[in-house]
């Protein structure tokens, strides 16, 4: 019968970290590069000042359109007319639908300095695509 020696250490385990090493570095590319493909989507503009609705919750964004000072239309990072406009928004008014089965409101983000008849044939292209209401987006106020 053997003993083991009283002085002798059981081996430890050892643990192998470099697949959890790459993952959490996959995660960082991952997280990295989707934070630059957002920004890179949205238009720089400057936003109108105004308190906006106080909701708790959350409302999905779908359609979002942007209107630059000069009156171009942008959808993501390509810049759209506004018969594609309603083309595009009857096409989500169709499959636009949240979680409750509500419509999903289009998101106009409009420039304070973009021309007010472009904003007015936006709203009015929307109208008729069926999308019913739109949301305008604002910047918070300065204090």
């Amino acid at each position: 019968m053997k003993f083991a020696r009283s002085g002798s250490r059981p081996k430890s385990m050892l643990l192998d970290m470099t697949p959890m090493i790459d993952i959490v570095f996959l995660l960082l590319i991952f997280f990295l590069t989707t934070a630059q493909l957002a920004r890179e989507s949205r238009a720089e503009l400057d936003l109108p000042e105004e308190r906006g609705e106080q909701r708790e919750d959350v409302e999905r964004a779908g359609l979002i359109i942007s209107v630059l000072a000069t009156g171009e239309l942008m959808q993501g990072d390509r810049v759209i007319t506004v018969p594609e406009l309603e083309e595009i928004a009857i096409a989500q008014v169709v499959g636009g639908r949240d979680e409750n089965g509500r419509l999903v409101r289009p998101l106009v983000r409009a420039d304070r300095n973009a021309p007010a008849e472009r904003l007015n044939e936006v709203f009015n292209a929307l109208r008729r695509a069926g999308t019913g209401s739109a949301r305008l987006a604002t910047s918070a106020p300065r204090r």
